[in-house]
């Protein structure tokens, strides 16, 4: 039997994506949430065991095995300050005080100064967060395409504890914080492009939540609408 040229493997991933979507729609009572991302990359999901942490040094970059692009591998080491909702924080990073802005994840409002109006599912999120980090607790910032917003916020990927593998989907669930929100249910994934390196990961761990009843979406209410 000849082998499958990458389209064709594509196409074989995807047609098989779709239908465990649908089994998993089917099993939660759930609509299927179709995802937007190439079904190989999904597939690191699945061959995770198969790779090997590597060390890296500052200032090389992760290769695009399971991501949508390369990213630095550099982190910087940040302390929390405060929980200001579930997709931010504010840390102190080289003697200043930054309010980080978690790439890749949205969660409700939890209101406060400045903010839109709070609602139950945004203090949910933040306090789940809350849980997670606590204050004077060391992060690490990693960063993707774009340094930080318009206001000034830090673009980040922060790690609660240093990965020995940049590309492993349960490591990333698992230390990324951005990834263990959605993971816990407790957000939706983002595709800020061109910050989307690890929108593949964000992504199905979200319609993983969603069909397991995680978190937020325990409640039924269709929440992420009003995000």
């Amino acid at each position: 039997m000849s082998r499958l040229n990458s389209t064709q493997q594509k196409s074989m991933a995807a047609a098989i994506v779709l239908v465990v979507g649908v089994l998993l729609s089917y099993a939660s009572g759930k609509a299927f949430i179709p995802s937007e991302v190439l079904t190989d990359q999904v597939l690191s999901n699945i061959h995770h065991a198969e790779r090997q942490a590597v060390t890296l040094a500052p200032g090389d970059e992760v290769a695009s095995l399971g991501l949508r692009h390369t990213v630095p591998t550099a982190l910087e080491e940040a302390v929390l300050v405060d929980v200001v909702d579930g997709d931010s924080i504010d840390v102190l990073v080289g003697g200043k005080e930054k309010t980080v802005r978690m790439i890749g994840i949205n969660t409700p409002e939890a209101g406060g100064t400045g903010q839109e109006k709070g609602t139950a599912e945004g203090a949910q999120a933040a306090n789940h967060l809350r849980m997670i980090l606590h204050v004077g607790d060391v992060v690490y910032l990693q960063k993707d395409t774009t340094d930080s917003t318009k206001n000034g916020q830090l673009l980040r990927f922060v790690w609660i504890a240093k990965p020995t593998s940049f590309t492993d989907v349960n490591e990333v669930r698992a230390k990324m914080l951005n990834a263990k929100m959605l993971a816990e249910g407790y957000g939706v994934a983002h595709k800020d492009k061109p910050n989307d390196a690890y929108f593949t990961i964000f992504k199905a761990s979200q319609l993983e939540a969603y069909h397991a009843d995680k978190g937020l979406w325990a409640e039924g209410a269709d929440w992420s609408y009003a995000i």
